[in-house]
């Protein structure tokens, strides 16, 4: 008699041929025999009772594991709220503020051209982008700065400028060169995520955060600079500036892009206010500083 190919494979065999153990086929077939089903029915009251049981028990658990919420996370999630809305509410009140201004600046320039006295709307206007009192647009460069991919908030920031910053974010040094680069390169305007960069506007940091003109600052960093597109950008990629952001990339992994553009805006600086005037042309005395004088032909000075 020929031998099985399977032979060797007894258990397995086996298995495959009579899966179930052999009690239990014992017992499927007393109940056949007594002329009931072989197995007993899943859809008992019983199983249905068991499973909606155990489906409890799972839920309760699952729920009693959940970290209940303590003082401090309340605490911090209100005051989290708190300066959502007065940031929302501080947004909203610069938009007023530029809008009212925009209309001060168009009255004066109506009440210098009637006033009969010599035209100082050029100069005024003049004077206004001098002093990055009013907003501009044209050409320029878009230069994006990002902490590292694998940033974990460990570590220091190395050699360069950190001011307490963690290896792989942007530091408030790193912008302040980036800004300095730009403006050797030819930059005539420069904003950070929409924050004007003027005489009184300076980058600083204040423990982890970055903050301009008192304002803090979240990544990625947008800085904008008006000028000549593609000059600046010959001028800033050799430069210490450009050399410098290229290390940053190289050795802590911070992302950058600079890309150019034939119509960009950079906003005005809406803390800047007049703080001295005084009539021209005359002798009266000046007026005190912080002060507007009353006569509509005055030389104004903006800080």
């Amino acid at each position: 008699m020929p031998r099985r190919p399977d032979e060797s494979m007894t258990l397995l065999t086996t298995m495959m041929e009579r899966p179930l153990d052999a009690g239990y086929q014992e017992a499927a077939d007393r109940r056949t025999a007594a002329g009931l089903p072989p197995a007993t029915s899943t859809r008992t009251v019983l199983v249905v009772v068991l499973a909606l049981l155990t489906g409890f028990l799972f839920a309760v658990a699952a729920q009693s594991l959940r970290p209940k919420p303590t003082a401090a996370a309340a605490v911090k999630k209100e005051l989290v709220t708190r300066i959502e809305a007065f940031q929302q509410h501080g947004t909203e009140q610069e938009a007023k503020a530029a809008a009212l201004g925009k209309e001060v600046r168009d009255y004066e320039a109506l009440a210098l051209q009637q006033s009969g006295g010599p035209d100082l709307t050029s100069t005024v206007k003049d004077l206004e982008v001098q002093a990055a009192a009013v907003a501009m647009r044209g050409p320029g460069v878009t230069l994006t700065l990002d902490d590292a991919a694998s940033a974990n908030g460990q570590g220091d920031a190395g050699s360069r400028p950190s001011s307490g910053f963690q290896e792989g974010r942007v530091t408030s040094g790193d912008l302040q060169v980036v800004v300095n680069g730009l403006w050797a390169a030819g930059a005539e305007a420069i904003s950070i995520n929409g924050h004007r960069l003027s005489s009184t506007a300076a980058i600083r940091f204040a423990g982890q955060a970055i903050i301009v003109d008192f304002r803090p600052l979240a990544r990625p960093y947008v800085i904008t600079a008006l000028g000549d597109a593609r000059g600046m950008q010959q001028l800033f990629e050799p430069s210490f500036a450009g050399l410098y952001l290229s290390q940053l990339a190289d050795q802590y992994k911070i992302r950058s892009t600079l890309t150019g553009s034939d119509s960009l805006t950079v906003p005005g600086d809406p803390s800047l206010r007049l703080e001295v005037a005084r009539p021209l042309g005359s002798s009266a005395p000046s007026t005190p500083s912080g002060t507007r004088s009353s006569s509509p032909t005055t030389e104004r000075n903006h800080s």
